[in-house]
């Protein structure tokens, strides 16, 4: 550039030129720096493509009129139609990004082989695109700069050239026009207005210059300044607007991932504690402890687990309501907090549970006699202070709870046997009347899975005929035979007889004592009906135990009573034995499932009587006919005893009107008191034990025998 600026022709239009090629160049540059930084975004780097053809084409209108000889304006020449061409394929590619509707990759393919057409025949032709051309007399610009002009002589491929060219700008228009009618009015005008100035200055130098031949020169070079100015400008403010949005976008997506990352902590923490008290829950108190458990065998050291259930709290939940009990609930919680030791774990299982870990970490105690002294002495610390009434709201409430604590390591156990084994422990403290704590011993798992063998054989012992009916006969005091009490036996293929004490409890837990005691009371009738029609003398009346669980079920008035209905037999031959806590959860619906079982016909008999909760003023509602003088007072009955409480009963039923019947007679000397106290009728090894069918059936038989012998005699 020293060496055009040198020569005497450079002046004002030339040195124009030249700032408007540096700053196409400048632009061209920056913006093929933007383009690569934003991932290669084809408008960017078309632009700046189109920038530096715009540069080379007005570097070549500098080297064309500072020429001094033909070559020179020749070689000028090819390169100014070299940048043109090259500026095509980038002119139409930003063009069509620039108004969002990119150009398809045939179309682009097809004016990259024209304009490569035209670069080859530009390269070849002696005179480029023309078909010929010689010097023409210098042009003398008004303020004296001379500029070197050329005598061309067209051809037709420049004709086609120019021609093409006024097509690429039709359709560059045509696009600006849609773009503006598509709402994009500012982007649209600011390039509807630069490629009207570069039209307009191709119409001057194609109609005033060429076809009127006046002394003007060219003004292309000019005319893409303000294409390079404005849509520089355009482009930076898309920029700058994509920036910032690209800003807010990065401020709104850290702000989502924040909020996501507290929803996420939020979740954790829901995922791994209790809603209402804020604990861990269950699935956290169990990973908990599996690290214990983990860190415990490691050390050589020893932990404990103490299971903790509350005891009244389902009597104050259906009593003042959930939101009274969701109250005691978080009091408990406090409670447990402040009582445990401080770097242990307070979690809640679930309902009324609770669970207190002791880290081996967190105490002196190296063995495991020593965590379990330390263990247990936490836990009973734990129920004295459940033990004092809490104040709710604007009530005093009794709850206290009950505790079972467990050691570890413990074998191999894993942390759901370490909660398996508290929870046994925790079941032992319950069954040994509550309100207390105990530790976890080996025996108790045997205890425990002796129950569960229990449950699982009970489920079975139905369809496999396990279950068979024995009978112990019931006579008066003179002998004469009045009926029999059906019981319950069940032989274990594995743990041989199971006594009803045992194995009747389970049921009434697991709900099994409904389809248990459906089987008794079916069997019962049927042995009835069975023995009616062969003429079997056996007292007449069969007597079956009921267990509260029965009686407290909506639907057992009319489930008996179908069973009766369905095997033939009239109601009153069949009695029903129930206890006294049949009657202690709800007296009056008792009461009157009683009674409507009294109005159909059955014979009504309070079983082990003095032995619960006995209420003489609950008693003489009942609609009872029998009642049964437990074995531990018939086994009182001894000489040195002035006053047995066998009589007092006697004398209740003499005066509410129901019979009186001894169980467990099993002396003379019995027979003889109770006899003198005005019982009416006795059961027990005096009499005969309790039989199966068949054996029962012989004792009948024989016992009919003598009796009709002894008649005769």
């Amino acid at each position: 550039m020293h060496e055009i600026a040198s020569q005497p022709s450079f002046g004002y239009f030339t040195a124009a030129l030249l700032a408007t090629a540096a700053v196409a160049l400048s632009s061209g540059m920056q913006f093929l720096v933007i383009g690569l930084r934003h991932q290669r975004e084809l408008m960017y780097q078309a632009y700046a493509v189109l920038c530096i053809c715009i540069a080379a084409l007005a570097l070549s209108n500098v080297l064309l009129d500072c020429a001094t000889t033909l070559a020179q304006a020749t070689l000028a020449l090819r390169l100014m139609y070299a940048s043109s061409i090259f500026s095509f394929p980038a002119f139409i590619v930003f063009v069509s990004t620039y108004t969002r509707k990119p150009v398809g990759r045939i179309a682009f393919g097809v004016v990259l082989m024209v304009a490569t057409g035209f670069f080859w025949f530009d390269l070849r032709a002696p005179y480029g695109l023309h078909a010929s051309l010689s010097a023409g007399a210098p042009m003398v610009l008004p303020w004296g700069e001379s500029l070197f002009t050329l005598e061309v002589q067209p051809s037709i491929g420049s004709h086609v050239f120019h021609a093409l060219t006024y097509v690429v700008f039709l359709w560059a228009l045509l696009r600006s026009w849609r773009f503006y009618r598509d709402g994009q009015a500012r982007p649209g005008l600011l390039l509807g207005i630069c490629l009207l100035v570069q039209f307009v200055a191709m119409l001057w130098g194609d109609i005033a210059v060429d076809i009127f031949d006046q002394p003007y020169p060219y003004l292309d070079a000019f005319a893409f300044l303000p294409f390079v100015l404005l849509m520089g400008v355009s482009l930076a403010s898309q920029l700058r607007a994509r920036t910032l949005q690209l800003e807010q976008t990065t401020l709104e997506l850290r702000s989502e991932a924040e909020t996501r990352r507290e929803a996420e902590l939020d979740l954790r923490h829901i995922a791994y504690h209790d809603p209402l008290t804020g604990l861990p829950n269950r699935s956290r108190a169990l990973h908990s402890l599996a690290e214990m458990l983990a860190d415990a065998t490691q050390s050589g050291r020893h932990g404990a687990v103490l299971m903790i259930d509350l005891d009244n709290f389902k009597t104050i939940n259906d009593s003042l309501g959930h939101h009274v009990g969701d109250r005691v609930l978080e009091a408990i919680a406090d409670c447990l907090l402040a009582a445990a030791p401080g770097e242990s774990t307070v979690a809640r299982l679930g309902g009324d549970e609770f669970l207190v870990l002791l880290d081996a970490g967190s105490h002196d105690a190296m063995d495991a006699d020593a965590t379990a002294a330390l263990a247990m002495g936490v836990a009973e610390s734990m129920v004295q202070r459940l033990s004092v009434p809490l104040p709710i709201d604007s009530r005093i409430l009794a709850i206290g709870a009950s505790i079972g604590v467990a050691v570890f390591p413990n074998g191999d156990a894993e942390a759901a046997d370490i909660v398996r084994c508290a929870d046994i422990a925790l079941y032992r403290a319950k069954a040994a009347g509550r309100n207390g704590a105990r530790l976890f011993l080996p025996h108790m798992q045997q205890d425990a899975d002796n129950r569960l063998e229990l449950e699982r054989g009970l489920r079975t012992a139905l369809e496999r005929n396990q279950l068979s009916l024995h009978f112990q006969p019931q006579v008066s005091m003179n002998g004469k035979l009045l009926g029999a009490e059906a019981l319950l036996r069940w032989r274990h293929p594995d743990l041989g007889d199971v006594p009803p004490d045992v194995f009747i409890p389970v049921a009434e837990e697991t709900g099994l004592i409904h389809a248990l005691g459906t089987w008794v009371i079916t069997r019962a009738c049927a042995h009835i009906q069975a023995w009616r029609s062969q003429g079997v003398n056996f007292g007449g009346r069969l007597a079956v135990n009921v267990s509260p669980w029965q009686i407290a079920h909506p639907q057992f008035v009319e489930h008996i009573q179908a069973i009766v209905v369905t095997a033939g037999i009239d109601p009153e031959w069949l009695t029903l034995e129930l206890t006294e806590s049949a009657l202690l959860n709800d007296f009056e619906a008792a009461l009157a499932t009683l009674h409507a079982l009294s109005n159909i016909g059955f014979r009504l008999a309070m079983d082990d009587f003095g032995t619960g909760y006995s209420s003489l003023a609950y008693l003489q509602q009942l609609p009872l006919d029998e009642l049964k003088i437990d074995r531990s007072f018939v086994s009182a009955l001894q000489p040195s005893v002035p006053d047995p409480l066998a009589g007092f009963i006697v004398d209740i039923g003499r005066r509410l009107g129901m019979a009186t019947i001894a169980e467990g007679v099993e002396t003379e000397q019995q027979r003889a008191r109770l006899g003198a106290m005005g019982c009416d009728t006795l059961q027990g090894y005096l009499i005969c034990r309790p039989l199966p069918e068949a054996d029962y059936l012989h004792w009948l038989a024989a016992r009919n025998t003598a009796t009709e012998k002894s008649t005769v005699a």
